[in-house]
């Protein structure tokens, strides 16, 4: 299946490589799309049995999750949305304040979907949206994974700050493969030669290019960052209140969120635990994904 019926031109780009990123762990395209609040949200759809949802962070998409998928699948459904503004869901920019609006996309998009209480894997952003969903409604979820998060303190690369900026933030944040390769190399992995590199690159990419997704990026970093840093990160007696089972897992090299974030989400969570892989930086799923199948697979057991 190499285009989807109900997307436009650079959409099936994105489809595209979506697809062969997904075929590289035997999985055929499984998905769908919905309203919510407004705004088209796709998502991945795979397997059968006790729900599972994988959220991403802030780039790319739902497929980032190819080889988790690959693994979960064969035992529960796994459930796995683009977020507004990437992937193939719509490029609507988020509104303020933050937090709500992630907590109101993600209840909204299980809603429709009728998931009950689910166990749930977040990464960075999508980590914080589950935190805080977590915190605005203790039953939605049974166990709780989260992957270098944000939303856990206020340090923030230069990077971020500087595509919040009125001019220097154009040339930040665009559509060019020279940058996102950058990136890349410097913030999401360690080893940037493993073998599905090439093919997460394209994808990583390819969501840039729709009408109006460089604009919305950066309206939605303006209620992310500022100079400051981080401009919504949880509080003490949030973490404190947080119940759920949660295993935190962060590289070591991570340069976006520091180790110290983790630490304080183990230190103050009262039933949080904390991983460290070595050799991964910010995404330890892309260069390490064999050990977080195994960490994710042992937490849900």
């Amino acid at each position: 299946m190499n285009q989807h019926p109900e997307l436009g031109s650079a959409e099936q780009e994105i489809f595209k490589s979506m697809s062969a990123l997904l075929n590289r762990a035997g999985l055929e395209y499984r998905g769908g799309i919905l309203d919510i609040d407004g705004r088209r949200v796709h998502y991945l759809d795979y397997g059968e049995g006790e729900p599972v949802l994988l959220v991403h962070g802030g780039g790319a998409g739902s497929a980032i999750w190819f080889r988790q998928i690959e693994v979960l699948a064969k035992t529960r459904r796994v459930i796995a949305p683009d977020h507004p503004v990437f992937g193939l869901s719509g490029q609507a920019a988020y509104r303020a304040p933050l937090e709500e609006s992630l907590v109101r996309y993600l209840t909204e998009f299980m809603g429709v979907l009728e998931l009950g209480r689910v166990d749930a894997v977040g990464l960075s952003m999508g980590a914080q949206a589950i935190l805080a969903t977590a915190l605005a409604d203790p039953d939605r979820f049974n166990r709780i994974v989260v992957l270098d998060s944000a939303g856990l303190g206020r340090e923030f690369p230069l990077v971020y700050k500087l595509a919040v900026t009125p001019l220097i933030g154009r040339l930040v944040i665009r559509s060019n493969r020279w940058g996102r390769d950058s990136y890349f190399k410097t913030y999401e992995v360690v080893n940037d030669k493993f073998d599905d590199a090439a093919r997460y690159k394209q994808y990583a990419y390819d969501v840039t290019l729709p009408d109006g997704h460089i604009a919305a990026v950066r309206s939605s970093l303006k209620l992310i960052t500022g100079w400051g840093g981080q401009r919504s990160f949880f509080t003490d007696d949030q973490l404190r209140s947080l119940t759920n089972p949660i295993l935190a897992i962060w590289g070591a090299h991570d340069k976006i969120f520091p180790l110290a974030h983790g630490y304080r989400l183990a230190d103050f969570a009262p039933n949080a635990s904390l991983h460290v892989i070595e050799d991964a930086a910010h995404v330890p799923l892309l260069d390490n994904p064999e050990r977080v199948n195994e960490l994710i697979s042992g937490f849900f057991a």
